[in-house]
């Protein structure tokens, strides 16, 4: 019985030293969110409904009074189509990465992703259905990292995405 417990009990370090892991958990349940392609139409800017804050779980009009417009992530706005980006204020040292094809369900890896240490524009990411981010959200105002995942793309309308906020990966 001793050595079985010695085993876990080693087992359990090496998983700890190999970094996070992460698959789905009932502790942290996933939200579902949709951004529109960024447009500006007959002088109307969608930006409310292309823009994503994972601090207030949400976007649109009701969204930005919460979030003051300082959301965490865009959809739509660069002339590369549909891609991802992450800078959005003045103070704003978020980055983005593609985790590649990933499964909610499947355990993976999630690297420590420092931020920028002066405000940097990170350039667009693009968008792949099926593929899970990581997102470090860092401003004077946030600091925080979500993953997300693209369930649905619409090239050029729409994307949904599954999320949630994450601790900090260790070293």
């Amino acid at each position: 019985m001793k050595s079985q417990r010695l085993v876990a009990c080693m087992i359990s370090v090496v998983l700890a030293a190999t970094g996070p892991l992460f698959s789905q958990d009932a502790a942290n349940p996933l939200r579902k969110g949709k951004l529109l392609k960024r447009t500006i139409k007959d002088g109307t800017d969608n930006y409310d409904l292309a823009a994503y804050s994972f601090k207030f779980g949400g976007n649109g009009p009701e969204v930005r009074k919460l979030c003051r417009n300082n959301w965490e992530l865009l959809f739509g706005n660069s002339p590369e189509g549909d891609t991802f980006d992450v800078t959005m204020v003045t103070d704003d040292r978020s980055r983005i990465r593609d985790l590649g094809k990933l499964d909610w369900n499947q355990k993976f890896h999630v690297p420590a992703f420092p931020a920028y240490e002066e405000p940097v524009r990170e350039p667009s990411v693009k968008a792949v259905e099926g593929h899970m981010y990581l997102v470090r959200s860092r401003d004077s105002n946030t600091d925080l990292y979500t993953l997300f995942r693209v369930e649905k793309l619409v090239p050029g309308e729409y994307v949904e995405i599954t999320w949630k906020i994450i601790p900090k990966p260790k070293d």
